[in-house]
């Protein structure tokens, strides 16, 4: 199983410290983002290997795979969005298709896990995402729905906060009979044209069609997105 992690994208919204460098490379308690994503898949012993989906500043990040290398065994294989910036990450995604069949786990790159978070993930028995059920939602929260048995019905940042039941944190694992339909799906929307869309997107059409997705509640533990500056001041507050 491989550990798959989105870097593509701008971060636009964390500039200035963006104009020099990747998100994945901005610093957090003196490590970046990146190496600590790599010291916790090397910590969790569960990945054969991990797939970086590189955009903007790709030089950077190969440059910092490259010494991170010298002295870790995972292997890091770095595949390159050459459309990072007219793209989402739908279409990131898919330019990593031919190393997913085996089954992956799939994170946003600008995540900050506690430890035992990868693990849990990379541990569960169903396809699933990772969710915490723990936390206030906002209607920018990509929130879900559940059934009786604990599918997931709907995936959407347009569920209302009363509706949902907690937030998708950008983190789920793919069992390997269910990676042909997620690739299919993020192939047909950019034959429509659809390139700007996330994968939840494709999800949600999986989910419409029957797809049996889980969750797995990860909120007993800390984890921060970083998208702007007041997230970044409270990732120093708890991993600093």
């Amino acid at each position: 199983m491989r550990l798959v992690i989105l870097v593509a994208g701008v971060g636009s919204r964390l500039r200035p410290l963006t104009d020099d460098r990747p998100k994945c490379l901005v610093e957090i308690g003196g490590q970046t983002i990146l190496s600590r994503f790599l010291q916790g898949a090397e910590e969790a012993n569960a990945f054969q290997e991990v797939v970086l989906i590189t955009g903007y500043r790709h030089e950077q990040i190969a440059a910092a795979v490259e010494e991170w290398q010298q002295s870790h065994a995972l292997p890091v294989r770095l595949v390159h969005n050459e459309r990072y910036d007219e793209t989402n990450n739908g279409y990131t995604l898919l330019c990593a298709k031919d190393f997913l069949h085996d089954g992956f786990v799939l994170t946003d790159g600008d995540l900050l896990l506690e430890d035992g978070i990868l693990r849990r993930v990379a541990s569960a028995t169903d396809t699933h995402l990772a969710v915490d059920m723990q936390m206030k939602l906002d209607e920018e929260a990509m929130k879900f729905v559940l059934d009786e048995n604990g599918f997931v019905t709907e995936l959407s940042k347009e569920i209302s906060v009363e509706r949902g039941l907690g937030e998708s944190i950008g983190l789920c694992k793919i069992n390997a009979e269910h990676v042909q339909g997620v690739i299919d799906h993020l192939a047909k929307l950019v034959e429509q044209g659809e390139e700007n869309e996330y994968y939840e997107r494709a999800f949600q059409e999986l989910i419409h069609e029957g797809w049996q997705l889980k969750v797995v509640d990860v909120g007993d533990l800390r984890w921060v997105e970083v998208d702007d500056q007041k997230d970044l001041a409270r990732a120093e507050q708890i991993f600093g």
